[in-house]
């Protein structure tokens, strides 16, 4: 088996913990570049050499691709809820996934927050599926208000009807890969997050991606507590708000 030390070392020295929260905040808040514009682009001495821009229909859902963090207080059908995990699944023919992974490992798990939906699992922990597109209730979920500084969202006092979480089972890539299955894992939840923003556009919802979430308390409310999984991202999916 590959070795994975310094990946694992990494791992340990990001998470986010109670006691670790304050000082990630004052970081961010201390960080020069807030309000600044993007930087511009790489200059060369050839020059820029234009290119078609395309008009078709999936440049512009990329294009409609943004950030909410409020929400209605609607729950999420059980139509939609399909909708937005078919981000996930396998194909019809058993062997196909939406998201590439480093030599077929997949050390990607998806688990699901059911806060405001209807359907399958609704008001639990829930496991997705992805080869049979289902989903399995892990526990009760417990109210917004008892779990949402776990979840670490501001989400103006609204509640996303439904939060999906990416969970690593890093050993799968990582005793293949050594160190660089880390990095193959983490490029894995990148794809499959840009998929779930996709079809959030699609479905006409909105959501946005959470990367502060506290790790051992996210994996408890999962039941992974005593378990290699890694807490790698969060998404908060439902319904606009209306301004």
């Amino acid at each position: 088996m590959a070795e994975s030390a310094l990946y694992d070392l990494f791992w340990r020295n990001s998470e986010l913990s109670a006691a670790t929260l304050r000082g990630f905040g004052e970081e961010i808040e201390a960080y020069t570049g807030v309000g600044e514009a993007a930087p511009a682009a790489l200059q060369y001495p050839g020059g820029d050499l234009p290119l078609h821009r395309p008009s078709d229909r999936q440049i512009k859902q990329m294009r409609r691709r943004a950030s909410e963090r409020r929400f209605a207080e609607a729950p999420l059908d059980a139509r939609r809820l399909g909708a937005i995990l078919a981000a996930f699944a396998v194909s019809d023919d058993g062997v196909r996934r939406p998201h590439g992974s480093a030599g077929a490992t997949y050390p990607l798990e998806i688990y699901c927050l059911l806060n405001n939906c209807e359907g399958p699992a609704a008001g639990h922990v829930a496991y997705y599926n992805a080869d049979n597109h289902s989903l399995a209730a892990v526990a009760e979920l417990a109210p917004w208000a008892a779990i949402a500084d776990a979840v670490n969202l501001d989400s103006a006092g609204t509640v996303p009807q439904l939060v999906v979480i990416f969970v690593l089972m890093p050993e799968r890539v990582t005793a293949k890969y050594g160190e660089r299955g880390g990095r193959f894992a983490l490029i894995e939840v990148g794809h499959a997050a840009q998929n779930l923003a996709l079809r959030l556009v699609q479905v006409r919802l909105v959501g946005c991606a959470l990367g502060g979430m506290l790790d051992d308390r996210v994996k408890a409310l999962l039941g992974l507590e005593g378990t290699s999984a890694q807490i790698a991202l969060g998404y908060a999916c439902g319904i606009a708000h209306s301004r």
